[in-house]
């Protein structure tokens, strides 16, 4: 009978806390990194992918950039490996010159499947729809 108060106990438990934490926030605290991201130091750039789970290397900036050029709208996976402190976060936006709808990837975050993640609603042209194969620009920043 103990034994079955404390499962239940502890699934009670278990189930409070995934109800309680956001999903989005969730999955970013602890983002599924390729294998040689997850050993990798900081090195202050977004990385892109065309391929899924950091796969088909695209380009990679510190800085910046308005116009991702080859890497336009083909870009299947990405990671922020910025270096940690002020204006470590990025903004990736639907059009060029960081305009149209945009979504925010925190610091150290890998999303490997952009299929998965959308753009902000209601933030421009764009807002809603997925991000894979759908980002032009980017812009560093603080997110909240």
């Amino acid at each position: 009978m103990a034994i079955k108060r404390m499962l239940a106990v502890t699934g009670a438990v278990a189930a409070a806390t995934l109800l309680s934490a956001p999903a989005a926030q969730a999955e970013e605290a602890a983002p599924q990194a390729a294998p040689a991201q997850a050993e990798a130091q900081a090195d202050g750039y977004l990385h892109v992918y065309t391929g899924y789970n950091g796969a088909g290397w695209c380009d990679s900036w510190k800085g910046n950039s308005g116009d991702w050029g080859v890497c336009r709208n083909r870009v299947s996976s990405l990671w922020n490996n910025g270096y940690p402190g002020n204006y470590d976060d990025v903004w990736v936006y639907w059009g060029l010159n960081h305009s149209g709808a945009r979504r925010g990837v925190y610091n150290g975050v890998a999303l490997n499947d952009l299929r998965k993640w959308d753009f902000d609603a209601n933030t421009g042209a764009g807002s809603g729809q997925a991000l894979n194969n759908n980002i032009s620009s980017h812009q560093w920043t603080n997110l909240p």
